[in-house]
């Protein structure tokens, strides 16, 4: 773990199950379940940086 904590690390994006999309304008499209990890993986990204900035402000 390092000095600032594990909340800190930034987190692995996604990987898509399925990248090849046949683009077929499917209902459920294999790639729907990847935007929504990647919308997820941008929360958790953001809040890692917010934490940071905190920490950083709190400190100087």
């Amino acid at each position: 773990m390092n000095a600032a904590g594990a909340d800190d690390e930034e987190p692995m994006p996604p990987q898509p199950d399925r990248p090849d999309c046949c683009n077929g304008g499917c209902a459920v499209c294999v790639l729907d379940g990847f935007d929504e990890e990647m919308d997820l993986w941008r929360q958790a990204c953001r809040a890692v940086l917010a934490r940071r900035a905190a920490r950083q402000q709190g400190a100087s």
